[in-house]
Formats: structure tokens, C-alpha cells, sequence
């Protein structure tokens, strides 16, 4: 990522209600009193990897706390004449008597649009680009079932479609393949990016496409088997086209190398399927799929909590998707694992796992304090409870999976021809 801010001096204002309607925006005193004022010099400072700062100069000294600081948006010109709008602005503690200057942390810059909220419905479409959706959407597909086809190299128009699928709240997600030629006298390269993109039948706002983009974005780390982030949105507006970027705090995406867990080459023919699945089960897949991404981060050290996440996840998932499924309510957690396990009994993966039904359950029970200290059960530590919390997240895989429409013939196929084997390898396979 880029370390170095980007500065831009210029001048900044709250809209005042000739803008805004009382009904559409939260405008405190404090920042009420900069507007009555007019519009005020200052500098919007933007970190991609920390949070971005808007500092006025001279402002007036009422602003002297964050209550009266607070405000959904405001609007910034700067000296090139680009317009901002920036979105929850909270003064930062300053000084006492400095007047010099007031400093604000902001959530969230659009530059190239002044919009009245987040929730503004005016633009039409979305366009993402991440790291390594490159190694999932294209590097896998001339490697799987288009192995020794090299026809995107050859292809002469600048975009090519590679997936496409309507969702019934009447948005389209694509992933397109953009293709840019550099001429030099005796080179000509092309150069290969990948975009997700969000079209919608009708405008909608930032915060609806934010949480779609969120949606992919587990989506993909889910494919990828690692933590994925975003590193450039760029919204459309629906009436005159004109695009504008959005500027936000960046997370590092981890690299995947050339392994990925759900095969694009493999599955396209599914894909779209797949992710009209995914989207219209985020909400309840969401937080399962979280502990899990956040779980393959490899961390330095090991504890208990990273293990009861992972358990409490299997019986997240056993109640939101199988219990509802089957129309029963399970509820003993050792109950949930054997369904689970021999919903999966001719998945390779799970069987070298050799997963414990009685172990998983005393070994939650103990660390969740479901037991008492002196009671005698089949619990493990040390290297055992990370061995079964690593076997865990292989089960909770395959449910994510199977919950995508994914029959354990193909599970298999992801699983085998992925990172899992890899771990699977690793491990010791002495808590059955």
C-alpha cells in the first residue's frame, strides 16, 4: 500500500438547509456554527492505511468537544477545483485554547461528487478492483477446464465478460477482464486487470453498494481460502456518467499464490448460482463465514478463544442452515457435529480429520465453562486443541460450501486441490 498521504488544500462547509433537508442529515451545533460562518479554509489528509484527517484553520472556538464536532457529511472544494464529500466527520480532542487549527477524523471521502447522504440514491453502478481477484477469476480459469487455452491473451476487445449473474433485488454482479496495450517500438505489452462490478436496475446509494461489495468481498476469501480486501471503488453516477472514488481506509489482502479453495476453472458453469445463494443468505452466513476467514489468518500465537470460535461457528451453522432445513431443533451440540460429519462421511477431507463428536463437545463445554474444572471428560489442550481446531475449520468449510449448492463430489474437488490438503498433511491426527 501506499504510504504516502494524499493532500488537499482547499475549502470545506457543511451544506447548509438550502442543501440538505433536516429530514436527510444529523447537523450538531458545533458544526452548525462553521457553516454559519461560511465556507472555511483548510487541508483533507488521506492515509490509505489509517484514518484520514480534515484540518480547519481558525475555526470558531465553540467547537470544543466531540458531541458538538459530529456531522453525517460535509462538502470540500480544493484548489484544482475538485469537489468532496465527506462523510462522518468527528472532531478530535484538541488543546486547550488552541485556536489554530481544528483537526477531524473522516470516516469516509467521495472524490468527485457532492451528495446530500450515504443513503443518496443516484448512482447506477460499482466497479471493484482487489489484489488477487486476478489469481481466482482469471489465472484459475486458463488453468482448469480452459487449461491450455490462451484466448484472453488474444482477445481483442477491452473488456472480456468472465461471470454474470441477475439477483432478484434486481442487481447484476459481473467480472469483467480489461485488457490495456502499452506500444513501444520493439515491445507491446498487455496488461490483464480484473473488476467486480455492481449494476443496478435502479439508482441506489453508497451504502447499498458498500454492502455488497462487502458481500463479495467474503465471498472471494471464502474462494481464495484468505483474508481478501478491496483497494479501489469507483461509483457511476446514473444521470450524466460521470464516476467519482471513493477514498476509505485500506486493509492488506493476503496472497494467495496460485491455490485457491472454490475453482473458478472448475465450477463457472455454478458459479452465478453460487453467488445468488451467497447474496441472498449474507445476513445469516455473514458472521459464520467471518470467524472463519479471520481464522486462517496465521497468527503467532494460539489460545483457547481461537478454538471456541470456530466451535461456536459449527453450532451457528447447525441451527441457521440444517435445523431450519430439516424443520428439527437439535440442540446438544454432539448431536449437531455426528449430522454434520456424516452429512459429509464421503468427503476425503473429512474423513482424515477424524473428527470426534464426544471430544469436540467436552473440549467446548470445558473452555466455555459449561463443566465444572474437576469433572472428567474427553477434552483436549495444548497441540491436540489446535489439531481439532484446524480439523474444525475444514468441517465448517465444507458447510459453507455445501450451503453454495455444492455437491460433496465437487467439495472434494475444492478440498483436494487446495490449501486444506496442505494442512490436512501437517497435522498429527491424535485426538480420535
Amino acid at each position: 500500500m501506499n504510504q504516502h498521504p494524499l493532500i488537499f488544500h482547499g475549502e470545506w462547509w457543511v451544506p447548509d438547509t438550502a442543501d440538505l433537508s433536516p429530514e436527510t442529515t444529523t447537523v450538531y451545533y458545533g458544526l452548525r456554527a462553521i457553516s454559519s460562518g461560511g465556507k472555511h479554509i483548510g487541508t483533507l489528509t488521506y492515509y490509505e492505511n489509517q484514518d484520514s484527517t480534515l484540518g480547519l484553520y481558525y475555526t470558531p472556538s465553540i467547537l470544543y468537544s466531540r458531541h458538538d464536532g459530529y456531522n453525517d457529511v460535509m462538502w470540500g472544494r480544493d484548489a484544482n477545483g475538485h469537489i468532496f464529500t465527506l462523510f462522518n466527520v468527528v472532531i478530535q480532542d484538541r488543546p486547550s485554547g488552541d485556536i489554530t487549527n481544528t483537526v477531524f477524523d473522516v470516516g469516509l471521502i467521495l472524490y468527485g461528487e457532492h451528495v446530500l447522504n450515504i443513503e443518496d440514491a443516484r448512482f447506477s453502478k460499482c466497479i471493484v478492483q482487489f489484489p488477487y481477484l486476478r489469481n481466482w477469476a482469471f489465472h484459475d480459469n486458463i488453468t482448469g477446464s480452459n487449461a491450455g487455452s490462451m484466448k484472453y491473451f488474444k482477445a481483442p476487445l477491452e473488456r472480456t465478460k468472465l461471470l454474470e449473474t441477475l439477483h432478484e433485488d434486481g442487481t447484476w454482479w459481473r467480472l469483467w477482464q480489461r485488457h490495456t496495450t502499452d506500444k513501444g517500438v520493439y515491445d507491446l505489452t498487455i496488461q490483464q486487470t480484473t473488476e467486480f462490478e455492481i449494476e443496478a436496475l435502479k439508482p441506489q446509494s453508497i451504502q447499498t453498494y458498500l454492502k455488497q461489495v462487502k458481500e463479495f468481498t467474503q465471498f472471494l476469501s471464502i474462494a481464495l481460502y484468505c483474508e481478501q480486501n478491496p483497494t479501489k471503488i469507483v461509483m457511476e453516477n446514473c444521470e450524466n456518467k460521470r464516476t467519482s472514488v471513493l477514498l476509505f481506509k485500506k486493509y492488506a489482502s493476503a496472497n494467495p499464490g496460485e491455490s485457491s479453495l472454490i475453482k473458478f476453472g472448475l465450477l463457472k458453469d455454478k458459479l452465478p448460482s453460487m453467488l445468488n445463494v451467497w447474496h441472498e443468505n449474507y445476513d445469516k452466513i455473514s458472521p459464520i463465514s467471518s470467524y472463519l476467514i479471520d481464522s486462517l489468518d496465521k497468527k503467532n500465537q494460539f489460545d483457547v478463544p481461537d478454538f471456541l470460535i470456530i466451535a461456536q461457528a459449527l453450532d451457528g451453522y447447525h441451527k441457521r442452515f440444517v435445523n431450519k432445513k430439516e424443520q428439527k431443533d437439535i440442540r446438544k451440540y454432539d448431536e449437531q457435529i455426528k449430522i454434520l460429519l456424516n452429512q459429509f462421511k464421503d468427503v476425503e477431507a473429512i474423513k482424515k480429520c477424524k473428527i470426534n463428536p464426544t471430544v469436540l463437545k467436552d473440549t467446548r463445554h470445558k473452555y466455555s465453562h459449561l463443566y465444572p474444572d474437576d469433572e472428567k471428560s474427553l477434552a483436549v489442550e495444548g497441540d491436540d486443541l489446535y489439531s481439532l481446531t484446524e480439523t474444525c475449520k475444514i468441517l465448517l468449510t465444507c458447510c459453507i460450501l455445501n450451503m453454495l449448492g455444492l455437491t460433496n463430489k465437487e467439495i472434494n474437488l475444492c478440498c483436494n486441490l487446495s490449501p486444506i490438503s496442505q494442512i490436512i498433511d501437517t497435522l498429527p491426527f491424535e485426538i480420535d
